[in-house]
């Protein structure tokens, strides 16, 4: 490990050095390679033209996503990837991973205002060896919005049940140096007994430039305070809630003579408070978690292609009443090379070694084809990844009446395969995936009757196999008063095929079957028109449809806008949970009005 340390503080110092050299350009660099994996890009103009209150909110509306919503207006979801656990999805800022190490449950929450996102991007598959255990399904990165124009935004909300919030940015962007601060609050008295909920987000990002390299840094602040009912348990329809999350990443990159050099130190605490009974606050469960480190990434072009290079050095701590006191160190080293193949054949290699004190060495890797059987139109793509976690904290060491956590738990692993055809032509984009993910140890709460306490296990081997369809068109059909920007829609089916059996699962087997997503943007004599639907059939819960519209008019000046808008988020008034046990709020109507210098 202080060799690791050692090689990276040179890389930093080498970084720093090449501020004196002479003035560069410094190329876009590309977070991911594209040549043959499952991979999705929400962008900013996607995510405006949604409109939606929070950052989660985003990554319902991406096909082969199951997020399940606990509390709304971002207060706690858990993010599941075509089939998977919550705790199987990489969640990633500018790169770097910010999975909560005491439990998944706290993975989304976010200390990032919309203002702040350039674009997400969603990688459908094994994801290890881009960036480390937790990526058994895939990763979601959040890419940050630089500042490009000055700006002040200002928006307001209002809502049924008591529902008030307010948001801003300012961006003040210059020529070397560039900032942007945030911030969103949000207070409801709730749509249900015991769900009443206030959070507040606050994020600073600065970027300075050098002569060949670029310096930024992101500061984001997040804390939540909420009735949970029923969210773990409805045995208990009082708990209640309390989170703090503290995100900062310092980067450096720097374009050499034979490469591009790129550091980021990186800082994550979480804090949660835990009420059981919320009117006899007893018993109360505390964790804190810290997680923290720097990884260090070269890329080398040559004659045959690019390669790259990369070390992480990290450390997770957990200090519970619960849990207790926990500490856990990793090292892990990567090795990437995109070779120069021609116009129309690309490909990808990638692959990692991971080490662990408890759990020793594990292995990762990516592999990607592509070939482009009408060059810019129609595209063949392959991938093959092999992808591992290692237990939480809560896994391990949690115990309560109802659970108790397994220190003895082996690390779960996954191989991955996907055949997939996309077609771009005149408005349209059409694509098609067959995947298969083999899981094998896979961690879950498990029981053999239903009297029985639920046990964190290794299952055996279950296999997650499927097909996602995704279209979107973009016709600006024009009649009368009526013009139809975009449609959007997507088809995801998973089924699983267990190998082992005997007992209940609590986690692994409640997946989504069937889920129909469909989107359009219109403008209807002067007035913005945004529909939502989405369709949800699980193999062992519930069958639902949610349809949500948004309708806003903006009004331009000179150096002013500013849109008045209604939002009708459930107006079908579906009675549905996604998760047992934890309804949905019914339909609730919200309106407000969005600023812009």
């Amino acid at each position: 490990m202080n060799k690791i340390l050692i090689f990276i503080i040179s890389g930093l110092c080498f970084n720093l050095c090449a501020f004196a050299e002479e003035p560069h350009t410094l190329e876009k660099i590309t977070v991911r390679p594209q040549s043959g994996f499952s991979t999705q890009v929400v962008t900013a103009s996607e995510i405006s033209g949604m409109h939606l209150d929070t950052v989660a909110d985003i990554l319902d509306h991406v096909s082969g996503i199951d997020l399940r919503y606990r509390g709304t207006q971002g207060i706690q979801a858990d993010l599941t990837l075509r089939g998977s656990t919550f705790e199987q999805v990489a969640l990633l800022i500018d790169g770097v991973r910010v999975n909560d190490p005491q439990t998944g449950h706290h993975n989304l929450d976010i200390p990032l205002t919309l203002f702040d996102v350039e674009r997400i991007e969603v990688v459908k598959e094994g994801d290890s060896a881009f960036y480390g255990a937790g990526g058994i399904a895939g990763s979601v990165n959040i890419i940050t919005k630089k500042p490009k124009k000055k700006a002040l935004r200002l928006d307001t909300l209002f809502g049924q049940h008591a529902l008030f919030g307010q948001a801003g940015s300012l961006s003040l962007p210059a020529d070397q140096a560039s900032g942007r601060v945030s911030f969103d609050h949000k207070i409801s008295k709730a749509a249900r007994p015991n769900t009443d909920f206030e959070y507040k987000t606050a994020s600073i990002y600065l970027t300075r430039e050098f002569d060949s390299s670029t310096l930024d840094t992101l500061f984001g602040y997040q804390k939540k305070d909420f009735g949970a009912d029923s969210f773990y348990s409805n045995l208990f329809p009082e708990e209640e809630e309390h989170t703090e999350t503290i995100f900062s990443r310092t980067g450096l990159e720097s374009k050499l003579g034979f490469g591009t050099l790129k550091n980021n130190l990186f800082f994550r605490k979480h804090r949660d408070k835990f009420i059981l009974r919320r009117n006899s606050p007893t018993p109360v469960n505390y964790h804190t978690t810290y997680v923290y480190g720097l990884n260090s990434d070269l890329t080398l072009p040559t004659k045959y292609g690019d390669l790259a290079l990369g070390l992480d050095v990290g450390r997770d701590e957990i200090y519970s009443s619960n849990l207790g006191k926990h500490t856990r160190i990793h090292e892990a080293g990567s090795f990437g090379f995109t070779p120069k193949l021609g116009e129309r054949l690309s490909a990808d290699l990638r692959a990692r070694l991971d080490y662990y004190q408890k759990w020793h060495t594990q292995e990762s890797f990516n592999v990607g084809l592509g070939y482009d059987l009408i060059p810019q139109e129609l595209k063949v793509r392959g991938s093959a990844s092999r992808a591992f976690r290692i237990p939480s904290f809560t896994e391990l060491y949690y115990s309560d009446a109802a659970n108790k956590g397994n220190p003895d738990l082996g690390v779960e692993t996954s191989d991955n395969f996907r055949l997939g055809l996309s077609l771009r032509k005149w408005f349209m984009e059409l694509g098609v995936d067959g995947f298969l993910r083999q899981g094998r140890n896979l961690i879950d709460w498990t029981r053999t009757r239903p009297t029985d306490r639920w046990q964190a296990t290794n299952l055996g081997r279950i296999d997650f196999r499927g097909i996602e369809l995704n279209s979107k068109i973009k016709p600006n059909l024009k009649y009368g008063g009526l013009r139809l920007d975009k449609m959007t829609f997507s088809y995801n089916y998973t089924g699983p095929d267990k190998q082992a059996g005997g007992f209940y699962s609590k986690y692994a087997l409640d997946i989504l079957k069937h889920q129909y997503l469909l989107g359009m943007d219109f403008v209807l004599f002067g007035l913005d028109v945004n529909w939502q639907f989405s369709y949800n059939r699980r193999y062992y819960g519930e069958t639902y449809f949610v349809g949500n519209v948004y309708l806003g008019k903006r009004f331009l000046a000179k150096d002013f806008s500013f849109e008045p808008f209604l939002k009708i988020d459930n107006f079908s008034n579906t009675r549905y949970t996604e998760v047992a046990g934890v309804l949905q709020p019914r339909r609730w109507i919200k309106s407000g009005v969005k600023f812009e210098w």
